[in-house]
């Protein structure tokens, strides 16, 4: 990994979140976003791979910058895995702070994903791989609530070759106390089944809350093409329920189940019906003659594949009127098969308990400390300016009894000829207070 997490710095925050915060707000305001969004992800990873989810979003944060590095954004990268020699799909490269015996910048290949989710389950199999058993295979005899044994064991392993990695791990773990979520995990949590199929369309349930725009970035899809493959019937940041069907695909003109029917329930959108069969709306209404501001009728039998017979027509009433109370007229044509008419696992209603909340760990000027692995002192986290019209920052280290400019360029994951380049030094020489720019 060569700290990766060091060198990937953001280059554009959110024009929302700049005014009036200081830049450790704002990096703990995207962190603890990061968690939000990829919380569900990490403890779906835990209960498949074994993999803590606390160890997971921990690196994810520090690898990625909590999602806002250049690997992140560009190749759905958020742990920092380089392609090595079996990888087969596709690449990034950009410069690791590597350089050739000539001193010339070196490019490194990166693995580049299709989503995040596939990201965080190739992580997984990246510390599984039987290949690396000699290295990482330990890990897995450890209880995976242990999250202080696995940060440690994966800086022992050398999954960094930043000599603090695993206290850093277990800063972040602590301080947004996500081992909560191995505690979830491991308790057998409301299982949320995320992915599934109807009409041969893939279709991810919602979980409470969550917006289509997350589940855009979770899946590496344009939200405008999420909200067209779902006939527009939700907003970008309308909350979604609990199991609210989003396709992440183009749904289907035909119905390929064996029904031909479907019989419209009380209150029922013609949208409704075309979510739950993975129809397009639109070829709904042109097979059974509905025109654009109509809906149909209770008990009416909307036509799922085939052509309408002659005389086969649907009643309707105008959209949004209240309809009067209509009786049941009985059984539908003899081609309607009741019953559900794919077969998927349905999602609880209840949501997921909430984690307990712990005490934070910060000292009283507000700084954030990570514990330094020999208990002698607390490195405070390295400063960050925000220019407020680029949307760039720079990091900064303050100099410290102990430090050279080579323990300096390991911390960070950088060679200490771009610090000096950086900071326009003549020399080696360090002095303890003085503020170094390193990236």
């Amino acid at each position: 990994m060569n700290a990766a997490f060091a060198g990937a710095f953001f280059s554009i925050i959110p024009l929302a979140v700049l005014p009036a915060q200081t830049p450790e707000a704002v990096m703990d305001s995207l962190r603890q976003e990061y968690i939000r969004k990829f919380k569900d992800i990490a403890m779906d990873e835990m209960e498949r791979s074994g993999v803590p989810a606390s160890i997971k979003l921990a690196q994810g944060i520090l690898e990625s910058r909590a999602g806002t590095s250049d690997l992140a954004l560009k190749a759905s990268n958020h742990f920092g895995i380089k392609c090595g020699k079996g990888w087969r799909g596709k690449t990034y490269y950009k410069n690791d702070d590597e350089y050739d015996k000539k001193g010339e910048p070196v490019n490194s290949c990166f693995r580049k994903y299709n989503s995040v989710v596939e990201c965080y389950a190739d992580h997984s199999e990246f510390i599984r791989n039987p290949g690396k058993r000699h290295r990482y295979g330990f890990l897995f005899e450890l209880d995976p609530r242990d999250y202080i044994s696995w940060a440690r064991g994966l800086q022992d392993a050398g999954y960094s070759s930043v000599d603090y990695y695993g206290e850093k791990l277990i800063y972040y773990i602590e301080i947004y106390q996500l081992n909560e979520y191995d505690q979830l995990a491991f308790n057998g949590r409301v299982a949320l089944k995320r992915l599934a199929q109807v009409n041969d369309v893939k279709m991810v349930q919602a979980r409470p809350g969550e917006t289509l725009q997350d589940i855009a970035q979770l899946y590496n899809l344009p939200v405008e093409k999420l909200a067209a493959y779902n006939d527009f019937l939700y907003a970008p940041e309308q909350p979604l329920g609990m199991g609210d069907r989003v396709y992440v695909q183009s749904k289907r003109d035909d119905w390929n189940g064996p029904e031909q029917f479907h019989s419209v329930e009380p209150e029922q959108t013609l949208l409704d019906i075309a979510q739950r069969y993975a129809l397009r709306a639109e070829s709904l209404r042109q097979r059974n003659g509905i025109g654009p501001g109509d809906e149909p009728l209770a008990y009416e039998h909307i036509r799922l594949r085939g052509k309408r017979l002659a005389g086969e027509s649907v009643l309707t009433h105008p959209a949004g009127a209240v309809q009067a109370s209509l009786p049941d007229p009985g059984p539908a044509p003899a081609t309607h098969i009741p019953g559900e008419p794919y077969s998927i696992e349905m999602l609880p209603e209840e949501p997921l308990p909430a984690p307990v909340p712990a005490t934070t760990l910060r000292d009283t000027s507000g700084l954030a400390y990570s514990a330094a692995p020999d208990g002698d002192r607390s490195d405070p986290e390295p400063a960050i300016f925000l220019d407020m019209q680029t949307g760039t920052t720079q990091m900064y280290h303050t100099v410290s009894k102990g430090d050279t400019l080579y323990s300096i360029a390991r911390r960070y994951g950088i060679s200490t000829s771009r610090i000096k380049r950086l900071n326009r030094m003549k020399d080696n020489v360090v002095k303890i207070g003085q503020s170094l720019r390193v990236n």
